[in-house]
């Protein structure tokens, strides 16, 4: 497997899913552990009762070769129609894009583990994600046009006409318009197209916006 298959089949192991449910009776925010020689955490967000399977990474900035290390997250866990007196909730796992392919690999490749429903999300809750990345905060830090890989997906930065960078899908997704503003100079701050604030708001209590955490 390569370190993308390790992460999807750390996603999927019966270990993780024993400390996720370990975790979500018990509240415990982080839960931290090693596999594959890889730094891993468990990560609770209490607003929406999900938790985030996140790898630590590196990621270039604007002066070379200095790096910034962030937790990235690679999927969530929740229980679906969760309630105190199911004896067996079902355990849901959502994937992100940019590991959408390793965990068709593994699913070809693998076992479902038993119990548990795995699902991928839209093309737009992905450009969200991607939008509000770390990835696109350091892009978004140079202030000027340019182009970008996050959360699998190709994304463009333009600067407006005030002077402050937008965050677009490149045209081959056919995704119309600006997903994020980021007004780092002005005002210090990172804002979101009203078209998309609904979902900015729900991953943004999930922790899964790693541009603003």
């Amino acid at each position: 497997m390569n370190p993308k298959q390790e992460m999807i089949a750390t996603l999927l192991s019966a270990s993780t899913i024993e400390k996720v449910k370990e975790q979500i009776q018990c509240g415990t925010e982080i839960i931290s552990f090693e596999k594959f020689d890889m730094t891993f955490r468990l990560f609770l967000s209490k607003k929406s009762l999900t938790i985030n399977l996140e790898i630590l990474a590196n990621t270039p900035t604007k002066v070379p070769g200095i790096c910034v290390s962030f937790y990235k997250p690679i999927g969530y866990f929740s229980y679906k129609h969760y309630n105190l007196l199911a004896t067996t909730p079902t355990l849901e796992v959502v994937v992100l894009k940019e590991f959408e392919d390793e965990l068709d690999y593994w699913l070809n490749n693998n076992d479902i583990p038993y119990g548990i429903d795995i699902k991928k999300l839209s093309l737009k809750e992905n450009a969200v994600l991607a939008a509000f990345s770390k990835e696109a905060l350091l892009n978004a830090q140079k202030y000027e046009d340019t182009s970008f890989w996050a959360n699998g997906l190709k994304c463009d930065i333009f600067m407006t006409f005030e002077g402050f960078p937008q965050v677009f899908l490149d045209d081959k997704y056919k995704v119309a318009g600006p997903i994020a503003a980021y007004l780092l100079y002005e005002e210090d701050s990172v804002r979101c197209i009203v078209e998309y604030d609904t979902l900015y708001q729900k991953f943004r209590d999930m922790n899964l916006l790693t541009a603003i955490r």
